[in-house]
């Protein structure tokens, strides 16, 4: 079996070798290679410059290792120009481990495209597994500027990043500097096909990122790694900005995105825990902090650089059946150490949240309780954190 796969493999590369050599998008048949083990940051933080490389998990031998000089390069490939790409939510960069479980059921889509930032020297792993119907998942990982790193396949050689493949469907990428890439998930058809064959629409999968780092302890505060302590306005409030990595929060214009650093890392320490637990529930809205221009709502509140109304569909709506989420969402503001209460109006999930601030604080909330009902407040977290004085009233 092993033999005939590399005939044919041969046989098709050189068919495109004769016919559109360097010019195609069509890559060869979906099979699976042996790729020798995932790599990993490297311990003396040196570079190889060929060969194999040691790794986290192993070491990855010259001979064996996809992302050395022994394989051929992989073909250059542009699954939106031509197939069909569903732009999905960014993949998580944050330590630790994250699954996303998605499908193909609309029939509209033969590819899924997700941003991924590599942190810098710090491996990810990426493994595509299918989870229903009948299909041949593979991967394919190209940089910002289009270039092919993994074509399901065939890993690019070099060093920056570094690629290891152990199959069509799990890589592991090492960049030296934070590195903008681009994952697509599709099938081995839809690869031989130009992009142009559908996928079943009961075809499922799961796709799992590792990001070789110790993920953050509940309770520590981060802040975002581009925030900017210059740029803060007359009222003294900061600007939050934009998510690094892409997908954790998105947020209003800048009249409305400004508060304390406080309110600043809570937002982006929550954004950074929730976005593993519930990657189709991420990335958060962060709606008005201080109310602006462009606030739709006369807020009674909103004034003072310590207040944010969050949006995270049915972690935030009243209306939704499973109260998991909401439950999970509302903990992440408690484990701050620092939120002085939740205005949403889901009283099913009340108890259960005063619980656990009562359980993990010693401190007075927000007129005297965490989380509690006020007219209006159905579709999101109106949010509060700790004054400069380190008080809630």
């Amino acid at each position: 079996m092993v033999v005939y796969w590399i005939v044919k493999k041969l046989c098709v590369l050189g068919l495109l070798a004769a016919v559109a050599c360097g010019g195609s998008d069509d890559d060869s048949t979906g099979s699976p290679t042996s790729s020798g083990g995932a790599g990993g940051v490297f311990p003396d933080a040196s570079w190889p410059d060929s060969g194999g490389a040691a790794g986290a998990g192993g070491a990855a031998g010259a001979a064996g290792a996809a992302g050395a000089d022994a394989g051929p390069p992989p073909t250059p490939l542009a699954p939106c120009a031509t197939g069909q790409c569903w732009d999905a939510p960014a993949l998580s960069s944050v330590c630790g481990s994250a699954t996303v479980n998605e499908d193909f059921s609309s029939g509209k889509y033969n590819v899924h495209e997700y941003a991924l930032i590599l942190p810098a020297a710090t491996a990810v792993g990426l493994t595509l597994t299918a989870t229903g119907g009948s299909w041949s998942p593979e991967l394919i990982v190209n940089t910002a500027g289009g270039t092919t790193l993994f074509d399901g396949q065939n890993a690019a050689s070099g060093n920056d990043p570094l690629v290891v493949a152990t199959g069509p469907a799990e890589v592991t990428l090492t960049a030296k500097q934070d590195t903008a890439v681009s994952v697509f998930v599709t099938g081995s058809a839809v690869i031989d096909s130009g992009f142009a064959a559908p996928l079943p629409a009961d075809a499922t999968y799961t796709l799992t990122t590792k990001v070789d780092c110790a993920p953050p302890e509940p309770g520590t505060l981060l802040t975002p790694p581009n925030f900017d302590p210059n740029d803060k306005n007359a009222g003294g409030y900061y600007l939050l900005p934009d998510s690094v990595p892409p997908g954790l929060y998105t947020h209003k214009a800048e009249d409305c995105s400004r508060g304390t650093k406080l309110l600043i890392d809570v937002i982006y320490t929550v954004a950074t825990h929730w976005k593993p637990l519930y990657p189709s529930l991420s990335p958060l809205k962060v709606m008005d902090m201080n109310e602006g221009s462009c606030s739709t709502v006369n807020h009674a509140t909103h004034d003072d650089g310590t207040h944010v109304d969050i949006v995270a569909g049915c972690a935030t709506d009243i209306t939704c059946a499973d109260k998991k989420p909401k439950i999970a969402l509302a903990k992440l503001f408690v484990d701050t150490g620092v939120a002085c209460g939740i205005l949403n109006n889901d009283t099913a999930v009340h108890a259960e949240v005063n619980a656990y601030f009562a359980q993990k604080t010693n401190y007075t909330p927000w007129k005297s309780q965490f989380m509690r009902y006020v007219d209006g407040h159905v579709a999101h977290f109106h949010v509060r954190v700790k004054k400069p004085d380190g008080t809630c009233n």
